[in-house]
């Protein structure tokens, strides 16, 4: 019962960061602001994450005190998500954003070498699927609170104390993390000689992506920035495959950015939908993600990985194009089967392209080809937040989505072009 506990701990800080995933968006429109500024807050909290990332990584590899980073994390974040009620400009927000991005590295960057040095080899995969569950549920649990929390307190008091009081409940269940963590998860013995955190990649290989979007392992940047650039020139061992396919990772998670951080101004401002009504819409998102795993390992075994993710990604672009329709075109409640199609079809392209990076990969640099993966994607979501929140404002939110079902859709032959066959997990 004592891994249940610890796991539970990760359960209550995903929760909390479900919960203020769209927390922050929703509270920079009640507050005034743009799209814009919602791609702002997104990018810059990003980009913190990249430098917290390195700084907790090297710490942690010279004091291996795995507990307490949890107990950090978990912690600073719970007092950030405190505050938000004193914060009464976007500016704020943005410095809210980047902070808990900042806390919630350090936890990440353990999360995974917990297991791993807690559980034999034999026992990581399962271990570390079970891990990304808890976490998984947690940030759809996050959501569906918020949406009853806000929902229930917005007829009472009205929108701004929802949102304020929803903040603090999210502390308070980060904080509720750190206290069962510091309780249940003591520093274990050393079950793998000087494991670090550079070295993780290469030890877990897929596991990482086991399962889910928001599992705790967000380590995305397990290579310095010089290494991305010359995986991208092509001074890599990878092969030409896997150089053009991350080209095109880079593009299609823009696009994803491009169009998810918009999209909660969208439907406050364009749609006109109260906020309870899009946690609870990003809730059904989120789940329908969760399960839709399933039915994509089921799709790969029978037809392969490509096939999959040009069909996830040409769903995802149909999906991106008919929200620009929705409240036009469209009736605004057609935005709610629209958020399933994005949950299926976020399943089908997680699920076959981290299989393909890793597959593509020579034997021996799985673990870097997983880390220039990840760095890239998180690049790209960085970029298309920027663009997407200034197409937004300048040019409309259908103008945004639209460019973003456009790239991916110019995208999908580029991630399709195969010079070799994929090598079989061994």
């Amino acid at each position: 019962m004592q891994t249940t506990r610890w796991y539970l701990a990760f359960l209550l800080a995903n929760a909390a960061a479900g919960g203020v995933s769209l927390l922050l968006p929703l509270y920079a429109h009640y507050l005034g602001g743009t799209a814009a500024a919602v791609g702002t807050i997104s990018a810059v909290g990003s980009l913190v994450g990249v430098g917290a990332s390195l700084l907790w990584g090297r710490i942690s590899d010279r004091t291996r005190r795995r507990r307490w980073f949890v107990v950090l994390s978990f912690s600073g974040i719970g007092v950030v998500y405190c505050l938000l009620p004193l914060i009464g400009a976007v500016s704020g927000l943005v410095g809210m954003g980047a902070t808990a991005s900042f806390f919630w590295m350090a936890s990440s960057v353990v999360s995974v070498l917990l297991i791993m040095e807690r559980f034999p080899k034999v026992d990581w995969e399962r271990e570390i699927g079970r891990l990304n569950a808890y976490s998984g549920f947690g940030w759809a649990i996050g959501q569906a609170l918020g949406a009853a929390w806000i929902g229930g307190l917005t007829g009472l008091l009205g929108e701004g104390p929802g949102l304020k009081s929803f903040g603090v409940t999210a502390g308070v269940l980060a904080l509720a993390g750190a206290g069962v963590a510091a309780l249940s998860l003591p520093e274990a013995v050393q079950r793998v000689k000087r494991r670090d955190f550079r070295g993780t990649m290469v030890a877990v290989g897929t596991f990482l992506y086991e399962r889910f979007r928001y599992g705790p392992a967000h380590l995305y940047y397990l290579i310095r920035p010089s290494q991305v650039l010359r995986f991208l020139q092509g001074r890599t061992a990878f092969g030409p495959d896997l150089v053009l396919f991350y080209y095109g990772a880079f593009l299609i998670m823009a696009a994803f950015s491009l169009f998810f951080v918009p999209l909660p101004v969208f439907l406050r401002q364009e749609l006109d939908w109260p906020s309870s009504l899009v946690y609870a819409a990003y809730t059904v998102h989120t789940l329908t993600s969760v399960i839709a795993y399933r039915w994509a390992r089921v799709a790969i075994a029978r037809w392969g990985h490509r096939p999959v993710l040009g069909i996830g990604l040409f769903g995802r672009a149909a999906a991106f194009a008919l929200f620009a329709l929705t409240g036009r075109l469209l009736p605004g409640w057609s935005a709610v089967p629209l958020f399933l199609l994005t949950g299926v079809t976020w399943a089908a392209f997680q699920l076959s392209a981290t299989s393909i990076v890793s597959r593509l990969a020579p034997a021996g640099l799985k673990g870097q080809a997983l880390g220039a993966y990840n760095a890239l994607t998180g690049l790209g979501g960085v970029v298309g937040a920027l663009v997407g929140g200034f197409l937004a404002d300048s040019l409309g939110f259908p103008t945004a989505f639209l460019v973003a079902a456009a790239v991916v859709l110019l995208t999908i032959p580029v991630v399709m072009v195969e010079t070799r066959p994929l090598a079989k997990e061994g």
